[in-house]
């Protein structure tokens, strides 16, 4: 009896096994299990709304409405206090306010929301390795996180601060229609309207910059200040770029660099060919060197069929555009460190005897104005001699904290040319072959300067460049003037990143490659 009931209930679990649940959702309605590929998809939604919203946001006749938007309540509002008659017969006309009051708020909190919920979504992506190489990356922790987390911040706390004000300025205005024209409570609601209207106008306009920033291509780049660099640089272009760069787009970088570093031609110097790409850019971004002469001097170091996948593809983080958007960027933040650049590429097109025949060559700039006691100096040098010598660099500020400081260092040996060059040359070495040469042998120093707090106004600088026995073999003297923080100072260099980014917003250039 046993056996038989024992065999009927394997019978019976054999024929439930094959039996499936049945699928709730219909066909086309597949539910995604994977929460990592959930997370993606939402990223991607907030990443093109917030791209979207933000330059419509960044439309000049928006920008303009929302700048004199609440103007244009508070004259409303002092005409119903000046003709509260005339005004009451039009009441009807205060209940079309909120559309066009609503066309000034709603699409920048629309795009500093989706900014916000796309950088948390891709943290935690980031996080959980949902990227294409998998790599986990715990990016709020990274240098420089926490201010690009507060720039977002201050962005939905500017949004709450306008929709306040204007709200309250809309609102009394739509209450004043209850009282009688011209009583007490008429007047006192819209008075309170026009002071609210007012301190709405003057709020957008402190904030309009801040505006501008919403759907950059970059979302973190513009927030984002290089707390921690080097001290020696191996090369100007690339590791001043590489600094600048926000935590998260490092990672990219990273990942970019290594697909270029294939695309080289066997045998040439990576570093070499990285400054070289970037100083050719450059130069095509100040029009000194032209559009056609361009993938000619590419050839020279990259392979021609992965100039196009690398530079020339609209979809990716880094082309042509972007990355010239990357060094004006950079150049925003430091444009001392480029009037070292400027003035290498002088010397060696002017062929100076006093740059051929010098068995040192050293320059130095610092920043015109130095914001809240420091500036930053840069040292550019290069050793003109066939061998290796070591050298000693003397900076000396004047009440500045600490007053001297020393570097040491070898310098490899880099003989100038023996006459002017070109700057772009087929048949002979040019610039472009001598200034990534000039770089990567000689030595770049990022050294930040400090005074006492108590101290503005002008101050001197002197650097000294001494041999192994002490004997001085060049020195200068650079000034630059002390100032505390001002509005000023920040919105000049606002206005060189809103320039840098319009460069990378530009249409990639069509060129040819024979």
């Amino acid at each position: 009896m046993s056996v038989i009931v024992k065999m009927a209930k394997s019978k019976k679990s054999k024929d439930f096994r094959g039996l499936e649940l049945p699928d709730p959702y219909g066909h086309g309605f597949e539910r995604i299990e994977d929460p990592l590929e959930q997370t993606r998809q939402q990223w991607e939604k907030l990443e093109q709304r917030r791209q979207l919203v933000g330059n419509i946001t960044r439309n000049k006749f928006l920008l303009f409405w929302r700048s004199i938007a609440g103007l244009s309540l508070a004259f409303f509002s002092l005409l119903g206090v000046l003709f509260p008659q005339q005004i009451a017969q039009n009441r009807n006309l205060v209940f079309l306010l909120p559309v066009p009051i609503l066309l000034a708020t709603l699409p920048s909190i629309i795009a500093s929301e989706s900014a916000w919920h796309a950088m948390q979504a891709r943290l935690s992506l980031r996080e959980q390795g949902g990227f294409s190489n998998g790599s986990k990356h715990a990016l709020r922790v990274q240098p420089g996180m926490d201010r690009i987390l507060d720039g977002l911040r201050d962005h939905r706390r500017n949004n709450l601060v306008s929709t306040v004000l204007i709200g309250l300025s809309l609102g009394l205005m739509l209450l004043s229609l209850s009282p009688p024209p011209g009583s007490v409570a008429w007047n006192l609601a819209l008075i309170i309207a026009m002071s609210s209207g007012f301190l709405y106008t003057f709020h957008a306009q402190h904030t309009l910059d801040y505006v501008r920033q919403l759907g950059d291509r970059f979302p973190n780049l513009v927030f984002h200040s290089p707390t921690h660099h080097p001290t020696q640089l191996g090369s100007i272009l690339g590791d001043l770029l590489v600094t600048h760069l926000d935590p998260d787009l490092y990672l990219e970088w990273n990942d970019w660099k290594k697909e270029f570093e294939r695309s080289l031609i066997p045998g040439y110097d990576k570093r070499q060919a990285l400054e070289r790409l970037l100083y050719i850019l450059y130069l095509h971004n100040e029009d000194v060197l032209k559009t056609q002469r361009v993938p000619e001097e590419l050839s020279v170091f990259m392979k021609r069929d992965s100039v196009k996948r690398i530079l020339l593809t609209d979809e990716s983080t880094f082309n042509w555009r972007t990355l010239q958007r990357l060094i004006s960027h950079a150049r925003a933040w430091q444009p001392s460190a480029f009037y070292i650049l400027d003035r290498l590429q002088n010397d060696l097109l002017s062929g100076k005897p006093e740059l051929i025949r010098a068995k040192w060559r050293m320059d130095a700039a610092v920043d015109d104005k130095s914001i809240d006691g420091s500036a930053n100096l840069f040292i550019s040098l290069n050793n003109q001699t066939f061998e290796s010598r070591h050298v000693k660099v003397e900076v000396l500020v004047p009440n500045g904290e600490p007053k001297s400081r020393d570097h040491r260092f070898e310098l490899k040996p880099c003989p100038p040319p023996r006459h002017g060059i070109k700057l772009s040359n087929s048949n002979d070495e040019d610039a472009l072959d001598w200034i990534p040469r000039y770089l990567e042998k000689g030595v770049v120093l990022w050294i930040n300067v400090a005074w006492n707090r108590k101290f503005y106004g002008r101050s001197d600088i002197q650097v000294i460049l001494r041999d192994d026995e002490g004997i001085i073999l060049e020195s200068q003297v650079l000034t630059t003037f002390v100032e505390s923080n001002s509005a000023d100072n920040t919105r000049e260099r606002i206005k060189r990143l809103e320039k840098a980014r319009r460069i990378g917003e530009l249409s990639i250039p069509s060129v040819e490659f024979f």
